[in-house]
């Protein structure tokens, strides 16, 4: 073969012009099919958190209606601390702060979708029209928020009728 047929032919090669190009459309393709299951994976986080939130707040709802409307010793000394509260209002004012939410027997929440999450109690005393508030009152409103770093992810409340029978 003569030398003249040899530099006729083009090298059977790729440049680096060409390499460049199809790593960039390579890029904007593996972006563009990552990006839903991106998306998919915080809508997933997000839905497990709305779920646990929902379910602590359930929990701490139940724990608080399981307990007497009226303190049974007739005061509230002594009470120190969850373990020991034993009527609704004992609750008021209640707060688990991230990373601090136990259950009812102590256990530390740990789950991955408790991560930023916080727990918070309000009871009030709701009175009826013409009942005399020096009397005590017919009913509590027991409102329990769940928190994500701060933000309300759910709210239970729960009105409690003094049901003295």
């Amino acid at each position: 073969m003569s030398t003249k047929a040899r530099r006729d032919r083009s090298p059977g090669g790729v440049t680096l012009l060409e390499a460049l190009l199809a790593a960039v459309v390579l890029a904007m393709v593996a972006g563009a099919v990552i990006m839903p299951f991106a998306a998919s994976a915080r809508c997933t986080l997000q839905d497990a958190r709305q779920t646990m939130a929902v379910n602590l707040a359930q929990d701490m709802m139940e724990e608080i209606l399981s307990q007497s409307f009226h303190d049974p010793e007739g005061d509230d000394g002594g009470e120190t601390g969850r373990s020991t509260w034993d009527d609704i209002d004992d609750y008021n004012g209640y707060q688990e702060p991230t990373g601090g939410i136990y259950s009812f027997d102590g256990v530390l929440v740990d789950d991955p979708a408790s991560v930023g999450l916080s727990r918070h109690v309000v009871v009030e005393a709701v009175y009826v029209s013409g009942q005399d508030v020096a009397e005590p009152a017919t009913f509590l409103r027991v409102t329990v928020q769940v928190k994500y770093q701060g933000n309300v992810m759910t709210t239970l409340s729960r009105l409690v009728y003094a049901n003295d029978s």
